[in-house]
């Protein structure tokens, strides 16, 4: 459990590198906010709980990501985050959603925080190039916006593409891929670049 102390503290650094962020970007763009989407939650989640997810960027998105998942998304939202909505339920209660109700989804997207590599918004198909240019420009501020949740768990959107970048440019680590085995279809691997004490899952 957080303190109200830690929180707001939290709190004040992730706006502040939001601010600065938005203020530095060498292009007009419809710049999104994002991070820890209900502070009340993220201070509540039990020890080993805390998971970033990671994705390449919003769909035409004005404004800001947390408040669009805290105010229920979209009539189209679900087609992204009912996968994440599955993941968060795996982690925290230990079973897997078939079907998500639309209830369950705007509910489960409020325990985490989420980062897009690419914070100005794009469109329905995502350009590859665009995201790999994004993530490298901005791969120093990446790093210290996961460092600044110290997640225990970081979940990948996009496979392939996003958790390459974040294992091999925003962390620059050097820790071995894990093969999939008969527990699980994901390749995952536990890094030491996020927090100084505890490994951090990526998979």
């Amino acid at each position: 459990m957080m303190t109200s102390e830690q929180i707001q503290q939290l709190r004040r650094d992730e706006t502040a590198m939001m601010a600065e962020w938005s203020a530095s970007s060498v292009q007009p763009c419809r710049f999104n906010t994002d991070g820890i989407v209900d502070y009340e939650r993220w201070a509540a989640l039990p020890g080993g709980k805390h998971i970033v997810v990671l994705l390449k960027e919003t769909n035409a998105l004005s404004g800001s990501l947390v408040d669009f998942l805290s105010h229920g998304g979209s009539k189209t939202y679900y087609r992204t985050w009912n996968n994440v909505a599955r993941w968060i339920n795996m982690v925290l209660n230990g079973t897997y959603w078939e079907f998500v109700p639309k209830s369950a989804l705007d509910d489960m997207v409020r325990n985490i925080a989420v980062i897009n590599l690419k914070k100005c918004s794009g469109s329905a198909h995502a350009s590859t190039k665009a995201v790999r240019q994004a993530a490298r420009q901005d791969a120093d501020r990446l790093k210290r916006q996961i460092q600044l949740y110290e997640p225990d768990i970081i979940l990948t959107g996009g496979w392939g593409l996003v958790s390459n970048i974040l294992h091999d440019e925003i962390l620059a680590d050097d820790a071995e891929w894990v093969k999939p085995n008969g527990q699980t279809a994901l390749w995952y691997y536990t890094s030491c670049s996020v927090r100084s004490e505890k490994e951090t899952l990526s998979l």
